[in-house]
């Protein structure tokens, strides 16, 4: 049996970070952290926990909670599927109108048939639930005879408490279930991931890939680079410690192994790592037609960014955030490269004012018409906005209008932004799928609920 790897940092800190408005005049562009005192101007996709958490969206009034989803086709429309969620972060199909679908800081994995949430739930986890720790991802895989649902949630260590408290979670863990009826069964696990030393940067998405591997990011935790202990090669720091578990996008077996050879290296947990340099990513998709692996980054205060990603790929953090040519100007032969097996790449886009980005999904349909059949949409949490993206001919650049050909968004209002904003409203996206009638879903953390874009 497969020993499961296990990555902790012995550090405690118990820390409270404000996640700033987004389009709020920024100042600083650095992060200060220090062991006992924290100040540092963050913009994350931030979430919130607690009964009231659906209000505390509407009150910090970044996202548009209740304004009316919309779409820029006039050809297509938006209904609602299914509302009443707590805190959903992302969902599933097992079939046609049958999801999965996860409440952050519940815990909970529910059910949804026809538009309709079971009355029991297929799995109820005791999760710690701080900022962006909780119940985080979920992934499907079915063969001839089982149903397999991996999930990537912040567990504790068996104490009935909630980490609001002060109290630190376990870790952040993948275990791999089988569906029997209704219910979760069997769980396995197959990786854990460090949970400390703060609540943000968790990451949490599962995405399969056409090799039939799991693939998941996992930002930087929270660390404060001031601490040794907390210095990784994989972020970039020359005389840190290899690898820890964090700051990567990481891949597994479906039954927990590292997958052949390692890319960058082949000591645990190096091997895992597909890529690298990462601060906060929350969404992965695979293109259709090459196969290619696609990324949502987040950065500090600014630099949202699109990235293509090939095995090796190094985002850059903690040395670079954007383009390496741009504010900060740094030197990427500087770059942590593991003997040349890695290798930095610009962006494929940037924003130049935080968005939040969360999901990143190819339409492999055209059931919403064959102009956007494999084209890229992207989701974003402070803003509750889906953008759209065509590809060039070889696929491996994003096709953007004129005003745009410097790929630096310098504002969500920027000329040439309007042509690439397909929806907005849908009040905080943390999740986008295309369903197995061929539809694009969206799901909204703000307003609880998921919604599907159609033809009128």
């Amino acid at each position: 049996m497969f020993t499961n790897y296990r990555f902790y940092l012995p550090l405690r800190i118990n820390i409270g970070l404000s996640c700033l408005l987004a389009g709020q005049r920024l100042i600083k562009t650095k992060i200060s952290i220090t062991v006992f005192v924290l100040s540092a101007i963050v913009i994350v996709p931030c979430f919130y926990n607690g009964a009231n958490a659906q209000q505390a969206f509407r009150d910090r009034n970044f996202l548009q909670t209740e304004s009316k989803p919309s779409v820029a086709d006039p050809n297509l429309e938006v209904e609602l599927v299914v509302g009443g969620l707590e805190l959903p972060t992302t969902m599933a199909f097992l079939g046609p109108d049958d999801f999965i679908v996860l409440e952050k800081d519940k815990g909970t994995v529910l059910r949804v048939t026809n538009g309709i949430i079971s009355n029991k739930s297929l799995l109820d986890v005791n999760v710690a639930n701080s900022v962006e720790r909780g119940m985080l991802g979920v992934a499907v895989s079915k063969n001839v005879s089982k149903t397999f649902v991996f999930l990537y949630y912040t567990e504790i260590n068996g104490n009935d408490y909630d980490d609001r408290k002060g109290l630190q979670p376990e870790a952040n863990r993948i275990y791999r279930y089988e569906l029997v009826g209704n219910e979760l069964v069997n769980p396995i696990l197959l990786l854990d991931l460090p949970a400390k030393p703060g609540p943000r940067h968790n990451g949490g998405a599962i995405e399969i890939g056409p090799d039939n591997n799991l693939y998941v990011p996992i930002g930087d935790v929270d660390a404060s680079f001031k601490k040794p202990i907390l210095r990784t090669m994989t972020q970039n720091f020359g005389d840190g410690l290899v690898a820890d578990g964090r700051s990567g996008i990481l891949r597994i077996t479906q039954d927990g192994k590292p997958v052949e050879e390692g890319i960058l290296g082949n000591s645990m947990p190096l091997k895992l790592y597909y890529a690298y340099g990462i601060r906060n990513s929350f969404g992965l998709g695979f293109d259709p037609v090459t196969n290619n692996l696609w990324q949502t980054e987040n950065g500090p205060v600014h630099a949202d960014e699109i990235n293509l990603v090939y095995p090796g790929f190094n985002s850059g953090w903690h040395e670079i955030y954007g383009f390496s040519y741009s504010l900060q100007k740094f030197d990427t032969n500087k770059l942590v490269t593991f003997e040349g097996k890695g290798k930095y790449s610009e962006p494929k886009l940037v924003w130049g004012r935080t968005a939040g980005l969360t999901s990143l999904i190819f339409l492999n349909s055209d059931k919403l018409g064959t102009q956007y059949r494999n084209d890229m949409f992207v989701g974003d949490v402070h803003n509750g906005r889906i953008y759209h993206f065509e590809l060039n001919n070889d696929r491996t650049d994003l096709v953007l209008p004129n005003s745009l050909e410097s790929k630096l968004l310098t504002s969500l209002y920027a000329t040439g932004v309007d042509k690439i904003l397909f929806g907005q409203g849908f009040g905080g996206i943390t999740d986008l799928t295309v369903g197995p009638d061929g539809y694009l879903y969206v799901l909204s953390i703000g307003q609880g609920k998921i919604f599907r874009i159609l033809p009128k």
